[in-house]
C-alpha cells in the first residue's frame, strides 16, 4: 500500500469479534462504527479501525 502512495488504512471487524484485538495491538485506532438496529437486520456493530502509513 505504501509502495503505492496510500497514507492510511482502515479495516472494520464486528465489535464481538476477537479481530480487534489484532489490528489494535498493530497500531491501528478505533475511528467509527455502525450500528443497524432494525430488529430484522440486528446485527453486532461494525467496528472502524484506522492506521496511518509511515513515510520512509
Amino acid at each position: 500500500m505504501e509502495d503505492q502512495g496510500y497514507g492510511m488504512l482502515l479495516t472494520s471487524t464486528q465489535a464481538d469479534e476477537t479481530a480487534q484485538h489484532f489490528y489494535r495491538k498493530l497500531g491501528y485506532k478505533d475511528c467509527g462504527g455502525l450500528i443497524i438496529d432494525l430488529p430484522q437486520y440486528a446485527q453486532p456493530m461494525e467496528l472502524f479501525l484506522i492506521k496511518t502509513i509511515p513515510f520512509k
